[in-house]
């Protein structure tokens, strides 16, 4: 450059006069690098650099803010302008995330301090996660941005009280001004319960996440319809080929009214543990958004009081002349024997099994009222269920019963982990008909793959039993199918999903055909599906399985996926016949639903007396499930069961 070239020149050089060209290119050069600086340094107002909607106008632009900062998280922090500097636009909101990657600073991003940041205005979107609202962010690249600290010990800003106005909207975007300020939830009550990891399957490790509603909003439950989200995000041109092609499909609003509380994500911050329905007071702490839901990611001094009303009641004892199915998801029931022709093979401490046998014990004698059958998934193998049957025995006389003389069976299916389906009979009353499986060498064409795959990874288990009427001594005999489908994992993965789509849809189809088959073949044949069917009540706008199993498919217009009515005789889900507010058996982020179901022939229905879900899992923390002395989450499904007469109801 003409720079270098000036500032080395020998003593006997005469500068040259630069020419009008390259004057003008340099000075063309110098104002665009001072443009350049200014821009970096253009101050911001966080309400301006939030905006209106849901994306910040100046995304992409390097801009300088000022606010107090608020909260710490393992890979940022949030600040907020103080309450006298608040620009009063309620359309905007004060506060912002700033992004570092890793720990922030703790010399200038320590909470209290007031603080200049420096970084650029994104929009974070999660890979996995387009489908969702992004999160205006100021993001800092290290050696670039900086923060700077102007005064400390600064009170911070009063949190915004939530109230049922700010929920009025139902949009999904509703909270959408407060993000990244301080808000406060003067009374929540639990939807669910606090999550967290399984460590070995029988302890655990809570994560401080639960999710709640402002009290005296309803529980949400999942509802028939595609995910609003799923719809959304579609371009124009697809949303208006999906009204053409699909005019019944129906959108599932996503339950907006729900808020996560995340009690352990701020800096210093320790996880409370709460049931469903817990009532908790004075939530408090910053607004963040991610995986489709705001969250309160509460201050690490904020202790508010709880009031536990979840409580484990027994289900009613069965009459004389009754007997029960269940369902039961034993989530990961592994033994503690080392299988050398099994790469994967989960070997569980002999302790923590114990722990896991004497809950389930527990469950099935006290408060299942040890049904007469149960159907159960994820176990293992024979033995482990040999040996949680000896154990329920055991228990059962140890507490002056009647031995039940449970019986285990189970036949090992194509899941690569290695969970089967199997039964626990109650053999001091039951006679074992016939055990048999169905669809373990069937296959079908992996979309993805373009490569033939199992179809049943835990094909469908079926048992025929007979029981004695006390009254009449005569044998009836049932039939009993226990099924656990292709879980939602990929479900909606652009990768992979029309794989898994595909492969649940053909599940479903496989026992409505064998249903179809054991109907035409014996129209006076009883017959209750029992387990975990990982599908809702109603279509979900992708599929219908449950639809599709008894008889009743939604439509070609009212599904993405549909299938053809292969049931001539309908069947009945029992849990359409309860109570609305008692219809899940699981949570997911919040929503109550149902996974388990019990599904009856018109045969079966003559004798149906009643059904239930014994709330002993999916209203209960994590943390419980390595208490030995607790009986509830011992599985993350509370289990099924229904009620039957021996006789003919129709008798009577």
């Amino acid at each position: 450059m003409t720079f270098g070239n000036m500032n080395h020149k020998s003593r006997s050089e005469t500068p040259r006069p630069l020419n009008a060209v390259r004057y003008a290119l340099l000075l063309a050069l110098i104002i665009l690098f001072a443009a350049s600086a200014a821009l970096a340094q253009r101050d911001r107002l966080i309400g301006d650099l939030q905006g209106e909607s849901n994306v910040s106008p100046y995304v992409r632009e390097t801009a300088r803010v000022m606010g107090i900062v608020t909260a710490r998280i393992k890979n940022g922090f949030f600040i907020q302008v103080a309450d006298s500097s608040a620009d009063k636009n309620q359309a905007t909101s004060d506060g912002i995330f700033v992004f570092t990657n890793t720990e922030p600073d703790e010399g200038g991003a320590t909470v209290g301090n007031m603080v200049s940041v420096t970084g650029t205005v994104t929009e974070f979107m999660p890979r996995n996660g387009q489908s969702s609202l992004s999160v205006t962010e100021l993001s800092m690249t290290k050696g670039k941005d900086f923060i700077q600290v102007l005064s400390k010990g600064n009170p911070l800003p009063k949190p915004v009280v939530l109230t049922p106005s700010d929920f009025l909207s139902g949009m999904i975007d509703q909270l959408e001004r407060y993000e990244g300020m301080r808000v406060q939830v003067l009374e929540m009550t639990a939807i669910s319960p606090t999550d967290g990891r399984v460590i070995g399957t029988a302890s655990s490790e809570s994560n401080g996440v639960f999710f709640g509603v402002l009290t005296g909003t309803p529980r949400p439950f999942r509802e028939p319809g595609l995910d609003l989200y799923d719809f959304l995000f579609l371009t124009d041109k697809e949303k208006e080929a999906m009204k053409k092609t699909y005019p019944k499909l129906g959108p599932f609003d996503s339950n907006p009214e729900r808020i996560k509380v995340e009690t352990a994500a701020q800096t210093g911050s320790k996880a409370l543990d709460v049931s469903t329905f817990a009532e908790i007071k004075n939530v408090t702490g910053v607004l963040h958004y991610a995986n489709r839901c705001y969250s309160i990611l509460t201050d690490p001094d904020n202790k508010p009081p709880v009031a536990v009303v979840a409580r484990i009641e027994p289900l009613p004892a069965p009459k004389p002349d009754q007997f029960l199915i269940a369902g039961m998801n034993l989530e990961n029931f592994f033994d503690d024997v080392d299988d050398p022709a099994n790469a994967t093979d989960e070997v569980v401490p002999t302790e923590a099994l114990e722990k896991r046998m004497k809950k389930i014990s527990t469950a099935v004698r006290v408060y299942m009222q040890m049904p007469d059958v149960v159907g159960v998934v994820e176990a293992e193998n024979l033995a482990v269920l040999k040996r949680l049957a000896e154990k329920i025995n055991a228990d059962a006389v140890m507490g002056g019963k009647p031995d039940p003389k449970y019986e285990a069976h189970l036949v090992e299916g194509n899941d690569g982990r290695g969970i089967d389906n199997g039964f626990l009979v109650k053999s001091s009353r039951v006679k074992v008909v016939e055990v048999k499986q169905f669809g373990k060498d069937d296959k079908y064409k992996n979309p993805v793959k373009n490569e033939d795959a199992f179809l049943n990874d835990r094909p469908p288990l079926m048992l025929r039993f007979s029981l004695e009427d006390p009254k009449t001594k005569d044998q009836a005999g049932f039939t009993v199918i226990v099924n656990h489908l292709k879980s939602f994992v990929g479900y909606s993965d652009a990768k992979i999903q029309d794989d898994v789509r595909l492969k649940k849809k053909l599940q479903s189809e496989f026992l409505a055909k064998l249903v179809q088959q054991r109907q035409k073949a014996d129209p006076a044949e009883r017959i209750a599906l029992v387990g975990d069917f990982n599908m809702y009540q109603f279509d979900d706008g992708i599929t219908d399985l449950i639809g599709t199993i008894k008889g009743k498919p939604a439509g070609k217009d009212a599904v993405l996926i549909s299938s053809e009515d292969l049931v001539e005789s309908d069947l009945i889900d029992l849990v359409d016949l309860i109570n609305i507010g008692q219809r899940y058996s699981y949570s997911f982020d919040g929503n109550a639903q149902v996974l388990d179901h019990v599904i009856i022939n018109e045969q079966m229905k003559k004798h149906i007396a009643g059904f239930a879900y014994a709330r002993l899992n999916a209203d209960f923390p994590e943390r419980d499930r390595g208490d030995a002395n607790k009986v509830q989450r011992y599985s993350d499904h509370d289990p099924a069961v229904a009620y039957f007469t021996i006789a003919d109801a129709t008798k009577k």
